[in-house]
């Protein structure tokens, strides 16, 4: 451990707000670091050498060169001297400060260790972090240790909570919660499996612009971090409107467009369809009769149109694809090859 010119300065400077003397802080070598007087800084001091030659405390009487009256004593870091304070004045009146000196100075030092040091594990944990997320391997025992190693529990099941959007502040984290910012505007918290994370952010977030993905658990994080930014796309392509996308309720939308399943016609269909106004007044029934369950009632309301209209389109519908939206089977297929054809 050594002491920087900075912690010597801050050093000299806080103890000479408490006493009426000048304060010097030498190296471990004599060399003065910190002082009152900024003329002494980086000349060396005799009297410090000497008490680091003894390793006691030393007094000086009277003003021999560019010595003056004062007493110098040892810092000690781990028992090992590490520099050396001095107190300018007359050494019968300003001993009695020395002791009390030396401990505040030890005291400024072992803070600015354990900053340093927290420092150093908070920079390990960013690293480690970057790495953990964009992992795409699975986890070896190098890695695992490396996480334990700063207090990250890599083997238990976590879930990806990915925020597209404004952060009104930062939720506070729990133990094993972690945050990571890819980019401007996508926060990413990695959570265990039961994390209540959801509820802390409401405050968190902005409710307007903003949309949240989350993944399901998984052991490999990276799976998570990808099924939130899918469930995120798949809401954002399908016009969904929600605010929280859980890739859960939404990965069979994911399956069936990745799936090879012949319904290629129905996907041409609802291509054709969106070209024209008509095709698209057609789309637009077929949704809002899968939105309301085939309530009649509710979708001629919804759509403004009468019954016998909505009959019409539905018959139009069948007519143009063979199937018959009030067949549940018939519904399915329709549905899914809307699906095909807005994720494609």
């Amino acid at each position: 451990m050594k002491i920087s010119q900075s912690l010597a300065q801050e050093i000299a400077e806080k103890v000479m707000m408490v006493i009426p003397y000048n304060v010097n802080i030498m190296d471990e070598v004599g060399l003065i670091i910190g002082s009152g007087e900024n003329d002494r800084i980086g000349t060396y001091h005799h009297g410090a050498i000497k008490a680091i030659e003894r390793g006691a405390i030393e007094c000086v009487y009277s003003s021999e060169g560019f010595s003056k009256p004062g007493v110098n004593i040892p810092i000690h870091f781990n028992n090992k001297i590490i520099g050396v304070i001095g107190i300018s004045g007359e050494p019968s009146i300003v001993e009695p400060f020395a002791e009390l000196v030396r401990v505040t100075a030890e005291l400024l030092i072992n803070q600015e260790l354990l900053f340093k040091e927290r420092r150093v594990k908070e920079q390990m944990k960013e690293e480690f972090l970057y790495q953990w997320v964009f992992r795409v391997e699975e986890y070896d025992e190098a890695f695992i240790n490396n996480g334990e190693a700063i207090g990250i529990l890599v083997k238990i099941p976590r879930k990806a909570i990915l925020v597209k959007g404004s952060m009104l502040k930062e939720p506070y984290l729990q133990d094993q919660e972690y945050v990571f910012k890819l980019n401007q505007n996508r926060t990413l918290f990695i959570v265990p499996t039961g994390s209540d994370l959801l509820k802390r952010l409401e405050t968190a977030i902005s409710q307007e612009n903003t949309i949240i993905g989350i993944g399901n658990s998984h052991i490999h994080v990276a799976k998570s971090i990808q099924e939130a930014k899918r469930a995120i796309e798949i809401a954002a392509k399908m016009n969904l409107p929600i605010t929280i996308c859980d890739y859960e309720e939404l990965k069979f939308i994911d399956y069936l467009a990745h799936k090879d399943i012949p319904l290629n016609e129905m996907s041409d269909f609802f291509k054709q369809m969106d070209e024209n106004a008509k095709g698209q007044e057609l789309i637009e029934t077929l949704i809002c009769y899968i939105k309301n369950n085939g309530d009649i009632n509710s979708i001629s309301k919804e759509l403004h149109i009468h019954r016998n209209s909505l009959a019409y389109r539905l018959q139009r519908i069948e007519v143009l694809t063979n199937k018959n939206p009030k067949k549940f089977m018939d519904l399915f297929q329709l549905f899914t090859g809307y699906i095909l054809y807005k994720m494609q």
